[in-house]
């Protein structure tokens, strides 16, 4: 997880509470259902369509869009609509923390959910309560109320809108939050090596598979193929590692026997060379790079985008495999994506235009502009089918294929997420075009391994709090561990790392880190009414 500091002089007016949870009330207001299929709602467009400007700043400094209505068909399509054109800037959380400093932050901020920053700027007046916009400018704009319920701070109001958030109350039959986990492998390769999905169930399988693929000393493009890029703690999910014990308690699973029998899992892994020592020391990008080069066989992180690698060469498709089982044979439990969504966008108490955002807020979170900002603009790049599914244009798979970067300037299609509810594309996910089938398939394949993740989301320690400070110098000393467990000689270093791990992590105060973690996980659970999350806890 990206790690987040904040200058003194602003940690220091971080007041109240984030995440400060949900109300026991059950009654819930559904968003925009105005029918244009059988799955999705129709967009609200906003009356007034005088042109102005807003500025919008973006809490992620790899996110790069330049507002272009005359060449994007999405930024086209907005402008027409609304009459509002955005000047986009993004940053660090240094640059953000220096906005904030300068008490002149832009019209639109997108921040992280669990940043201090958040806090902050609610607390300090800098953002404009959501709640009393919409009641001001857009009373039609209804926000699902376990939205504003979850993210409502002490003073009764929310803030921001949550991308990406999964409200219960807006399911209908077949809607399930999908898996934030799994494992997937090349299936070009596979097919070229005889290997089958169901080899990757057990840790014997799963070896002998990557160890085809190291003997046949694979390569693809002139890139040698490394067997395996695996995450510990996806390992230790497979295994069946819970955070939560039979009194209802928080458990820390980095320190449970599954856990550690995924590090001697992965160690073994390295020792026998299928795993490489860049496995941890490599970012993001860099691993999605070696990915988009055809240089890897198989992996556990979902977030790595292989689109690239499919525009190239539309047979290296990777599958879903496994997952593989541990040694106690667990049911493996996977996280699902996080309930409470990403970011949350709040709209400056100092903006010239807050009617108009309110409305361009309502605009980009309904459900067909949730479509549209997936794939582009309805009618161009895709439209519904005789059963309310997403059908994809030929051109605009076409067009993707060959240049997948290309097509994102032309279309817009994943540029503007940050209001999206994604509960709509899942809905009508589409039923041509590849790459979006086998998404589809791995979603549906390790959901069922998914629990109900929300209670945990709230376990965040405070920006600024010592308790946050404590997880911080542990995350250190996790990473730090983990990299010399995975490392390790032999399976004897392994254990003895892992135990010295615990050691520094005790010295560091854990105890109260998860003292509070567990009044919080406590505090989620009574306000969910429920006293148990975890699923071999709901079986009893």
């Amino acid at each position: 997880m990206k790690k987040r500091f904040v200058s003194m002089g602003v940690v220091t007016a971080l007041v109240g509470t984030l995440l400060a949870g949900c109300t026991t009330d059950k009654k819930s207001e559904a968003t925009n259902s105005p029918s244009a299929s059988p799955g999705a709602a129709a967009t609200v467009k906003p009356d007034d369509k005088s042109p102005i400007k807003i500025t919008w700043f973006v809490d992620q400094e790899s996110y790069k869009k330049n507002w272009d209505p005359a060449n994007n068909l999405l930024d086209k399509k907005i402008t027409e609509d609304t009459g509002i054109s955005i000047e986009f800037t993004s940053g660090s959380d240094d640059k953000l923390s220096a906005l904030i400093a300068s008490g002149d932050i832009p019209d639109v901020i997108t921040v992280d959910k669990n940043a201090p920053q958040r806090g902050v700027l609610e607390k300090s007046g800098m953002v404009a309560p959501l709640d009393e916009l919409i009641k001001k400018y857009d009373p039609s704009f209804n926000v699902a109320k376990s939205m504003q319920d979850w993210f409502r701070n002490a003073d009764g109001h929310f803030y921001g809108y949550a991308n990406y958030f999964w409200a219960k109350e807006t399911f209908k039959p077949g809607d399930t939050i999908y898996c934030n986990q799994g494992l997937y492998a090349r299936k070009d390769i596979m097919d070229q090596l005889g290997i089958k999905p169901e080899d990757f169930n057990t840790k014997e399988g799963l070896v002998a598979a990557l160890k085809k693929v190291k003997d046949a000393k694979t390569k693809y493009n002139g890139f040698d193929v490394v067997p395996a890029y695996f995450e510990s703690w996806v390992i230790s999910s497979f295994f069946g590692a819970p955070r939560e014990d039979a009194q209802g308690n928080l458990i820390d699973r980095e320190r449970t026997p599954e856990s550690l029998e995924a590090y001697q899992f992965l160690n073994r892994l390295y020792r026998e060379g299928l795993m490489p020592e860049d496995s941890q020391t490599l970012n993001q990008s860099q691993l999605t790079e070696k990915v988009n080069n055809g240089a890897v066989f198989a992996l556990t992180n979902k977030a790595i985008k292989w689109d690239a690698l499919y525009a190239k060469d539309p047979k290296a498709i990777f599958v879903s495999v496994g997952p593989v089982i541990g040694d106690k044979g667990k049911q493996p439990v996977i996280d699902p994506v996080a309930a409470s969504g990403w970011t949350l966008t709040m709209v400056s108490s100092k903006a010239k235009n807050q009617d108009r955002i309110t409305k361009l807020m309502h605009y980009l979170s309904s459900d067909e502009m949730s479509l549209n900002v997936t794939y582009g603009p309805k009618g161009i790049t895709w439209d519904y089918d005789v059963n309310g599914k997403v059908k994809l244009a030929d051109e605009f798979i076409k067009a993707r294929t060959e240049d997948a970067a290309k097509t994102k300037l032309k279309y817009g299609n994943g540029t503007l997420d940050w209001l999206i509810n994604y509960v709509p594309v899942q809905r009508t996910l589409p039923v041509n075009g590849e790459l979006e089938t086998e998404r589809t398939k791995s979603n549906i394949y390790f959901s069922k391994y998914t629990y109900d993740m929300l209670a945990f989301e709230s376990t965040a320690p405070l920006g600024g709090t010592e308790e946050a400070g404590i997880n911080a110098k542990r995350e250190e000393v996790r990473v730090k561990t983990r990299a010399k467990m995975i490392l390790a000689k032999t399976p004897e270093d392994v254990e003895k790392f892992y135990k010295e791990g615990i050691d520094q992590e005790e010295k560091l105060g854990s105890q109260k880190l998860f003292d509070y973690q567990n009044k919080k996980f406590q505090e989620a659970k009574k306000a969910l009414g429920v006293q148990f999350v975890w699923p071999t806890n709901l079986k009893k």
